[in-house]
C-alpha cells in the first residue's frame, strides 16, 4: 500500500504530468511515437521456435541460451491466471493472436513465429494467458493514477513513457524489481533480456525494458547536397576526427542560411527542428543537466552555455528557422522542401516524412556536436527516451508476473542476432554509415533530466520565450526558475 505522503504527492504529480504542454505542444512528438507501429520484432518480443515443447522446458537450461530461468512455481488452478499488460497503442503477439498476420505490420515470418510459437510455450509452462490492453495515451496514465492508487492495479505490467513513468516511480506506485527477483537474475549481471533504469533518488530499480539494440536516438539529419554545394566538409568526418563542435555546427549554419531568390527574406536556413529534443540534446552534450539529480544545475555555467547556445542560433545569428507552435511537425518535416541545412531526425521521422529518394537530395546523419564542457569519448550520445515497463504495487505474485515477461522477451532464447534485428532502421537510414552513428547512439549510457516534467517550468515554455520572444537571458531564466526546479526536486527526491 501506498504511504500517506505518496498518496498526497500522487494526484498532483500524475495529473500535472497529463496536463504537460510539453504533452500537448512538445509531446507531437510523443504522438508520432506513440502512433508509428512499431517496427522490428526486437521492439516486439513474442515468440520462440528453439524451444522443444514440454511443461517442464526451460530457456535456462539450454546451454546455448545464456539467460538463467528463476524457480518460480506456475498458476495454479484450472483456468489459466491473465497477466494483461497495459500500453497505449497495439503489440503483437498475445494470447489473443492465432496467425502471425495478425500483425500488419510483418517485416520478417521467421522471427515473428518464433515469437508467436514462444507465447504458447510460456502458456503452457506457467499456466498463464498474455494479453496486452491498449488503454490509449491518455487512459494508461489515469489508470496508473487511479488504480494503483485504489490498490487494485488494473494491469500486472504498465508499458510507460518516461514523462508519467518518473512521476509514477517517485510516488511509490511501482515494485522495486529489487524485491522480486534475486541478485543473480540477468537483469542484474548480463542483461541480454532486459536491462533496468536507475531511478535517480533512490537505491532500488523500479522500470525496466528489453535490452535489443536501441536505435532510438534523435540525431541530427543533414542535407548533404546543400553542404557538398557549399563545399562544406561531411560533418561525419569532422565528428570521426573530434572536431564536430558547437562551433564548428555555428559556422555551417550561418554558411548555410540564406536569401535565396533576392527578395531581402531568408529562405534557406542552418537549422530547424523541435527545440525540447534540441534543448536535450544540447545539454546532453555538454555534459550538462537542468535537473538529474539531487540538486538543480539550472544555474551552472554548462546548462547557461546550452540555453546561450540555443538563443544565439535563434536570435543572435537568426540561422535556426523560427519556431512553429502551432504545427509541430512542420518545424521537423520542413526538411522534406530541401531549404533547412540540419534538422533533428529519427528513423521514425525518416520513415514518415520522405528518405532521400522521396526528397531529391542525399540525407546524411550525425550525432550532435560536443560543447565546451562536454567530451565524445565519455558523453552520452542518446537522451533516455522510448518505452519502459514497470510491475505496479498491489499485483498478486509479482515474481510470476516477472518471470512470464522475462520468458516471453526472451523469444530469441538468448541469440543477439534475432534480438537485435535492425533491417528497418537501415533501410530507414538508407546508408551503412549513418545506421553506424544510430547504432554506436544506442549502445552509450544513456542520459536523463527531469526538466521536461516540471509542472511550474510550464514544459520549459518560458524558457522558449527566452530565444523566441526575446524576454530573458539565460542567466535570467535561471535565476527566476532554480528554486522551482531545486523545490521539485527536493520534493521527489531529497
Amino acid at each position: 500500500m501506498l504511504n500517506k505522503k505518496m498518496r498526497r504527492a500522487a494526484s498532483l504529480a500524475l495529473a500535472g504530468t497529463m496536463v504537460l504542454s510539453l504533452a500537448a505542444c512538445g509531446g507531437k512528438e510523443e504522438e508520432e511515437n506513440k502512433n508509428t507501429p512499431v517496427p522490428t520484432q526486437a521492439t516486439q518480443p513474442g515468440g520462440d521456435d528453439k524451444q522443444p515443447d514440454g511443461d517442464n522446458d526451460q530457456q535456462g537450461d539450454n546451454p546455448e541460451n545464456p539467460v538463467a530461468v528463476n524457480a518460480v512455481e506456475p498458476h495454479q488452478g484450472s483456468t489459466p491466471r491473465t497477466i494483461r499488460i497495459g500500453t497505449w497503442y497495439d503489440h503483437y503477439y498475445d494470447s489473443t493472436h492465432d496467425d502471425i498476420y495478425d500483425n500488419p505490420e510483418v517485416t520478417n515470418p521467421e522471427t515473428s513465429l518464433m515469437q508467436l510459437e514462444n507465447v504458447r510455450r510460456v502458456e503452457k509452462k506457467y499456466n498463464v494467458r498474455i494479453e496486452y490492453v491498449n488503454l490509449t495515451w491518455d487512459g494508461i496514465m489515469e489508470s496508473i493514477n487511479t488504480s494503483i492508487l485504489s490498490g487494485t492495479p488494473d494491469c500486472d505490467v504498465y508499458e510507460v513513457d518516461l514523462q508519467f513513468g518518473i512521476p509514477a516511480v517517485l510516488n511509490g506506485y511501482a515494485a522495486a524489481l529489487e524485491d522480486i527477483v534475486p541478485k543473480t537474475d540477468d537483469i542484474f549481471t548480463d542483461q541480454i533480456v532486459f536491462k533496468y533504469l536507475q531511478t535517480p533518488g533512490s537505491e532500488k530499480s523500479y522500470l525496466f525494458t528489453g535490452n535489443a539494440l536501441n536505435c532510438g536516438a534523435y540525431p541530427l539529419g543533414f542535407n548533404k547536397t546543400m553542404l557538398d554545394e557549399a563545399n562544406l566538409e561531411n560533418p561525419q568526418d569532422l565528428y570521426d576526427r573530434g572536431e564536430w563542435t558547437w562551433e564548428k555546427f555555428r559556422e555551417y549554419c550561418r554558411i548555410l542560411t540564406k536569401d535565396t531568390d533576392g527578395d531581402n527574406n531568408i529562405d534557406q536556413w542552418g537549422y530547424s527542428g523541435w527545440w525540447n529534443t534540441m534543448l536535450d540534446n544540447l545539454l546532453m552534450s555538454n555534459g550538462a543537466h537542468i535537473a538529474g539529480g539531487k540538486t538543480e544545475e539550472l544555474s551552472s555555467p554548462a546548462t547557461i552555455e546550452a540555453l546561450d547556445f540555443m538563443y544565439q542560433l535563434y536570435q543572435g545569428d537568426k540561422t535556426a528557422k523560427p519556431w512553429n507552435g502551432d504545427d509541430w511537425d512542420i518545424n521537423t518535416s520542413v526538411y522534406t522542401t530541401g531549404t533547412v541545412g540540419f534538422w533533428t531526425t529519427a528513423t521514425w521521422v525518416q520513415n514518415n516524412f520522405g528518405l532521400s529518394s522521396d526528397v531529391g537530395f542525399e540525407i546524411g546523419i550525425v550525432p550532435w556536436p560536443i560543447g565546451p564542457h562536454g567530451n565524445q569519448e565519455t558523453n552520452s550520445q542518446i537522451a533516455v527516451s522510448g518505452n519502459w515497463m514497470m510491475i505496479p504495487l498491489g499485483v498478486e505474485r509479482p515474481e510470476l508476473v516477472y518471470e512470464v515477461l522475462k520468458e516471453y522477451t526472451n523469444w530469441y532464447n538468448g541469440d543477439l542476432e534475432y534480438r537485435d534485428e535492425t533491417e528497418w532502421h537501415e533501410d530507414k537510414v538508407e546508408t551503412e554509415r549513418n545506421f553506424e552513428y544510430i547504432k554506436m547512439m544506442g549502445q552509450t549510457m544513456p542520459w536523463f533530466d527531469f526538466w521536461a516534467k516540471i509542472k511550474e517550468l510550464e514544459a520549459g515554455q518560458r524558457m522558449v520565450g527566452m530565444y523566441v520572444d526575446q524576454i530573458m537571458t539565460a542567466a535570467q531564466v535561471a535565476e527566476q526558475y532554480k528554486q522551482i526546479v531545486q523545490d521539485y526536486l527536493d520534493l521527489y527526491l531529497n
